[in-house]
């Protein structure tokens, strides 16, 4: 999605995913999907709260399960927490335990796929890389 998607345009996206287009729904979809970010369910909570102090956390889930059934968002997890990536494309992440920052490291600088793997028709994948960054070393 781009940053310049009309509310017509994510309404449409949800109705084609067999989602109803409800405000929560919608803004879900502004939160996670337009700006290309990773978020656990309780973040992207607590940030529609402000907008929506009635949504609850199974609104919350649901959409995210039905995001990621639709292909429209990953899931993985990292350090026991569920992620949702709005980034589809093959990647890796590398973490940093200490502040906690998650960023997306581009295939070409990834290692190769085991040889185990080589029969399989693979889907999508990533691996999360963890230590600690510059700032906090």
């Amino acid at each position: 999605m781009s940053e310049e998607w009309s509310d017509t345009e994510i309404s449409t996206l949800l109705n084609d995913n067999g989602m109803r287009a409800t405000p929560q729904r919608m803004a879900i979809c502004k939160e996670l999907l337009l700006k290309k970010c990773h978020r656990t369910p309780n973040e992207l909570h607590e940030e529609l709260c402000q907008r929506f102090p009635t949504i609850s956390p199974n609104t919350v889930y649901l959409t995210l399960s039905q995001l990621e059934s639709s292909g429209l968002i990953r899931r993985f997890y990292v350090d026991g927490q569920a992620i949702y990536d709005s980034n589809t494309a093959t990647h890796d992440h590398i973490y940093c335990r200490v502040c906690k920052l998650l960023l997306d490291v581009g295939t070409e600088n990834s290692i190769h796929t085991p040889k185990c793997t080589e029969e399989w028709s693979i889907e999508w994948g990533t691996r999360v890389w963890s230590g600690v960054c510059p700032k906090c070393h």
